[in-house]
């Protein structure tokens, strides 16, 4: 029996039971205005924040959505669904419903296929959310072969994916040392990430960064001036991962939970999150400086065009980057969000590991 067929008492039955699933995740809209935010997550003009939001996505389930996204005009998360019914009960629940073609279990199937199958140097892909596809970017290093079988793989899907082009290249962004604001082990110059502490021991402070700037020779690390703040304790690069760990160990220096932002002030960093799609996101770097723009996919597969290894769930967002930033924060307002792994500088991109995992790993929390 197809839905179409159900009697009406029961589908009726059925939506009034989703309903009040999803009424328990967050309140109505006029429950939740912008007067009465929660002090953290995206700001919103109404409905329920992004968090909750989710929640509402995850118990709809991977067949009857694809995914959470923040419509920018309306300043409201909109979820992504399949079906009527699925449509009615996240507007009860006080989110925007949009009907899409691909759920996300279509979509993923599509993306671990091509993790699975290519490594080609300079490609990029992964989910979006608000076009409902797979986006497939290629570089301009990759060659019109590589191109041609990368289209001929996704060629059965359809519409459910896009191979598009990008300009510059996709490249790590750890730099050469040339002075400026940066820190530097004697190797390689980056930039500061996030100061973090255990959460067993909040006396035990550290410096998270990029993984690929941690694992070098160099393991003493010191500030523009030359004033020493630590050694690394470790690095990860596996599994898709790039992030590393620098100990705090100067007494002389002091080491603030903030970041560099606009006119050189700095923002207090209190929490961390994951990031939002669409949201607006501000990354600071010693050669880029601060800079704002939208967080355009999220858990993306990136195959450097340098051969580096591949990074998985990464984040993208619309902010230029270059040499020297890696290891640099993405945040919104107080909340860490990412790392700088890479960037390509022409298309105005950079790519970014959630914190999240990285703080998970060491045992570490912002302050």
């Amino acid at each position: 029996m197809t839905g179409n067929t159900l009697p009406s008492t029961v589908k009726a039955l059925a939506l009034t039971s989703l309903v009040a699933g999803l009424m328990t995740v967050t309140p109505s809209v006029s429950a939740r205005t912008q007067a009465d935010q929660p002090s953290h997550d995206v700001r919103v003009a109404a409905g329920p924040s992004g968090d909750a939001t989710q929640r509402i996505a995850d118990r709809l389930g991977d067949s009857r959505t694809a995914g959470v996204y923040l419509d920018r005009g309306k300043q409201r998360f909109v979820v992504t669904v399949t079906d009527s019914e699925a449509a009615a009960a996240v507007e009860k629940a006080g989110a925007i419903p949009r009907r899409v073609t691909y759920d996300t279990a279509r979509l993923e199937s599509v993306k671990k296929r091509l993790d699975a199958g290519f490594r080609t140097p300079g490609t990029m892909w992964g989910v979006d959310v608000p076009a409902n596809q797979v986006v497939v970017s290629a570089d301009s290093t990759v060659g019109e072969r590589d191109l041609a079988a990368l289209k001929k793989f996704v060629a059965p899907y359809g519409k459910a994916v896009r191979v598009i082009r990008t300009s510059g290249e996709t490249r790590r962004t750890a730099g050469g040392i040339n002075g400026g604001d940066y820190i530097q082990n004697g190797v390689v110059s980056c930039s500061y990430g996030f100061t973090v502490r255990k959460k067993s021991d909040p006396d035990y402070k550290a410096i998270l960064t990029a993984g690929h700037c941690t694992d070098t020779s160099g393991t003493d690390w010191s500030k523009s001036d030359g004033t020493y703040i630590g050694y690394t304790t470790g690095h990860n690069l596996a599994d898709g991962n790039d992030f590393g760990l620098i100990r705090a160990y100067n007494a002389d220096v002091t080491y603030y939970g903030n970041v560099e932002a606009s006119n050189g002030d700095a923002q207090d960093i209190t929490y961390s999150r994951d990031s939002r799609v669409h949201e607006t996101a501000c990354a600071s770097g010693y050669k880029s400086k601060y800079a704002c723009g939208t967080v355009i996919f999220r858990n993306q597969t990136i195959n450097w065009s340098d051969g580096s290894p591949t990074s998985t769930g990464m984040d993208v967002a619309q902010i230029c980057r270059d040499h020297g930033d890696s290891g640099g924060p993405l945040f919104a307002g107080d909340a860490a969000l990412g790392l700088l792994v890479g960037s390509d500088s022409d298309a105005c991109q950079s790519f970014y590991q959630p914190v999240n995992e990285a703080l998970s790993w060491y045992g570490m929390e912002v302050f």
